[in-house]
């Protein structure tokens, strides 16, 4: 796994209007049904919303919070399975409220019947651009540079006997790295965790043109982000 196909995969998601969940029903059996995903950006979680009243969704979630989704797109098929849970507390309700919802919920973001469900990934299936992976969450959220690259997935490990910058200290294969050395020298285990994040050195900063540098662009921020963002001290 690198960097790009995540990012890759991330895009996917953004352009979808929908998805695909499977819950567990009453019976023990897996359901699939479709639902409009709201403001989701990445793979680590989902939102969508349902009634309170009378749904199906909202009863299967409270006698088994496992789920997974499904987002397709032309070629590409992201699969996320982790647990669900139900929010209904008024700030969550108005940040995912949109206009288009008030056919559902006559009383708009207000109306008691609305609730948001979220979805947080904890395995991931990724078939982007004809190249798959899979990986638990757990995994990804592990921090193995300064910048954002999975070092796990990059092929210069081998063809350049590269252990990467934080174990030589900001010096990898291809010599002293300005990005690492900042993050050291203020103490940060990754860029993320800076006050200027994303910096300009950073949106500029590539180690090469192998398949592990940013392609698309800014892929290693996003994993800065999400190091940032939902790893737990």
């Amino acid at each position: 796994m690198n960097v790009n196909i995540i990012e890759k995969a991330n895009q996917v998601i953004r352009d979808c209007v929908a998805a695909y969940l499977g819950l567990i029903d009453e019976n023990g059996y897996p359901t699939v049904s479709t639902v409009s995903t709201l403001k989701t950006q990445n793979i680590f979680e989902v939102y969508f919303s349902t009634g309170l009243a009378g749904s199906n969704k909202v009863k299967r979630i409270k006698k088994n919070n496992k789920a997974s989704i499904c987002f397709h797109n032309k070629d590409n098929n992201i699969t996320l399975v982790g647990t669900v849970e139900i929010l209904t507390d008024q700030a969550t309700k108005s940040h995912f409220w949109r206009d288009s919802l008030i056919n559902h919920y006559p009383e708009g973001e207000t109306d008691p019947n609305y609730c948001i469900i979220k979805l947080t990934t904890q395995q991931a299936s990724l078939w982007v651009g004809y190249e798959y992976t899979a990986f638990a969450i757990e995994d990804l959220l592990k921090v193995q540079s300064r910048c954002g690259l999975l070092c796990s997935g990059c092929t210069y490990q081998e063809s350049h006997s590269c252990t990467g910058c934080i174990e030589k200290n900001g010096t990898p294969f291809w010599g002293e790295c300005d990005v690492a050395k900042c993050c050291m020298g203020k103490n940060l285990d990754h860029c993320g965790q800076c006050n200027d994040f994303p910096c300009d050195v950073l949106k500029e900063f590539s180690c090469g043109d192998g398949s592990e540098c940013d392609k698309p662009k800014g892929a290693r921020i996003e994993i800065c982000r999400a190091w940032a963002k939902y790893i737990v001290k």
